[in-house]
């Protein structure tokens, strides 16, 4: 995650005003979901402030932010809390988590159990984010014969990130998450982390026995975006097993540029591949109902 952030604009992270307002409207992005990078196994006093530090942002410009908060998901139980204080005190719309602890623990053991239950009780979206995998994962699974930059691409964004947290919902779906919290909804990143392609073959191998994944958990349960993924032949094949209803538009600002996914969406609407209405529901109207947003236009 250094290496990203090294070769990302920290600039730009790190406004919150003037440069981000200007790219957001250089982009026709009325209305951007503010959220912290992933930073690790982070303290829970440093969640709360960094939660507050949003609130106070969004409060600033209601007109044109929101905030998923950040949970101390080493904390299990202290997640909980935080995620309930960010929604009912500070007006989070939801969270967003990293994929993994810093050791590469993973949210399938009952210990992290009461973070989901909170968010169906307060009927908040969960967004399941890439996270940086451990030392030792890295080692045996991404470097080999060849540059140690073209190693950190491949454990990130050209591969790891998203086949790891594509797995991380597998792992979820056969430990029973959403047996025990039928109502609970996740967000997926990047046209679905790997999912979407393999969802038929995870049905048919019975998981969960009579549990179907399709009908159970994806049509139900998930939520995607295309995060930065500006393909039309890639969401193309995403809705051929996922409802328009589920796919929302997304630019992963700043490492990827509004400017650019306007492009896309220009593209996209040229292709024909979706309606004028479906349009309407990827751009904006599908964010708008899982977030509670009263206009995202």
């Amino acid at each position: 995650m250094q290496q990203i952030l090294r070769n990302a604009n920290i600039s730009q992270l790190e406004d919150l005003s003037t440069e981000r307002l200007a790219a957001m409207d250089a982009g026709h992005v009325s209305m951007q979901v503010l959220s912290h990078v992933d930073v690790g196994d982070t303290l829970p006093s440093a969640v709360r402030e960094a939660n507050n530090q949003l609130a106070a942002v969004v409060e600033a410009q209601p007109s044109r932010f929101r905030a998923f908060a950040i949970l101390p998901m080493a904390h299990p139980q202290e997640a909980a809390n935080e995620l309930e204080r960010a929604v009912l005190e500070l007006g989070a719309v939801g969270a967003l988590i990293g994929n993994n602890l810093e050791n590469g623990t993973t949210y399938d053991d009952e210990r992290f159990w009461p973070v989901f239950a909170m968010a169906e009780r307060l009927d908040v979206p969960i967004y399941l984010h890439p996270g940086t995998p451990s030392a030792e994962r890295f080692q045996s699974d991404y470097q080999g014969n060849y540059d140690p930059g073209v190693a950190i691409r491949i454990g990130t964004a050209a591969w790891g990130w998203h086949a790891n947290t594509g797995l991380h919902i597998v792992k979820l779906f056969a430990a029973g998450v959403f047996e025990n919290f039928p109502n609970l909804k996740i967000i997926l990143g990047h046209d679905g982390e790997l999912l979407p392609i393999f969802i038929d073959r995870i049905e048919r191998l019975g998981l969960r026995g009579n549990t179907g994944f399709v009908e159970e958990v994806w049509n139900r349960n998930i939520w995607i975006t295309i995060g930065g993924m500006f393909s039309v032949r890639a969401l193309e094949m995403v809705l051929e097993v996922t409802p328009i209803e589920r796919i929302c538009y997304a630019v992963d600002y700043p490492f990827v540029s509004p400017t650019a996914g306007w492009s896309f969406m220009e593209e996209l609407a040229m292709s024909g591949l979706l309606s004028q209405h479906e349009m309407d529901l990827f751009a904006y109207g599908n964010a708008q109902t899982l977030l509670g947003i009263a206009t995202l236009r």
